[in-house]
């Protein structure tokens, strides 16, 4: 198995007046695609409003590995295609994104150049956030493709930022545009998961794959991790995921392991 170096550790009412305003409807969101382009490398995407702000009480949640903050101001960021995201005052955040599953994998998930992106994350899909103006008023893949925008608009190198977005991609919480839970990858192993993400992070260090290709890679993953190999097999590729691709058939081809982040 390739060795990986370990992470070291480390709210308004005209808002909620403003956002609902712009939250999309249910048909915007079950056909809207992410953007797949590396935008953000060139310098697009920005926060507004930096550093991160948070109140100095902590929270804890039961069955949650770490301890969680409230922000005491509202995060804003802008994403490579100019559409802008926030994280609400009150917003509560652990600073890792990462789930659990994988953190044995890819290390430790907490550490100061992650916790923007992190609480962006959360306020969109982040557990006690339910109630926020803004969690999932976009589509999973929006939101998860948002963790690698600000990843790397935060100074996150480019090849850890696509492994943390495989990570939530393949192990993050997923929703339907009527908000109900996604369950499609619940029901997996975490043997099969692991060995998903082993694969993905092998592929992104070889092939080091835009995010087309990357995003591309991942649907094949949950392909064969459902055992659905058949291109447009409609119980698994319907309008509810509009970035699943209908020409692919196979995993792409990897050269021999090599470690993947120095």
């Amino acid at each position: 198995m390739p060795q990986f170096s370990a992470f070291r550790p480390l709210g308004l009412g005209f808002l909620a007046v403003t956002l609902a305003a712009c939250v999309p409807t249910s048909q915007e969101l079950a056909t809207q695609k992410i953007s797949t382009a590396d935008e953000c490398v060139t310098g697009k995407c920005r926060f507004h409003n930096a550093p991160l702000q948070l109140q100095p009480d902590t929270v804890r949640i039961r069955g949650r590995l770490y301890d969680f903050n409230r922000l005491a101001a509202t995060l804003q960021f802008t994403d490579g295609v100019g559409q802008d995201w926030e994280a609400p005052a009150t917003t509560l955040t652990d600073g890792a994104s990462i789930p659990p599953l994988f953190v044995p994998l890819i290390g430790f998930p907490r550490e100061p150049q992650f916790e923007k992106a992190a609480a962006l994350h959360d306020a969109y899909c982040g557990i006690g956030n339910e109630a926020g103006p803004v969690y999932h008023a976009k589509t999973w893949q929006e939101v998860h493709r948002l963790l690698y925008d600000a990843l790397v608009a935060d100074g996150t190198p480019v090849l850890k930022a696509k492994i943390m977005f495989a990570a939530v991609w393949l192990g993050g919480p997923r929703w339907y545009p009527n908000g109900k839970t996604d369950s499609t990858l619940e029901n997996l192993s975490p043997t099969a998961k692991q060995a998903a993400m082993l694969k993905a992070m092998a592929y992104i260090g070889v092939k080091k794959p835009d995010m087309e290709q990357l995003v591309a890679y991942l649907i094949v993953q949950e392909r064969e991790m459902l055992g659905k190999a058949r291109v447009g097999d409609q119980d698994f590729r319907d309008q509810r995921n509009p970035n699943d691709p209908g020409d692919l058939v196979t995993t792409p081809p990897l050269d021999p392991p090599v470690a993947i982040v120095p």
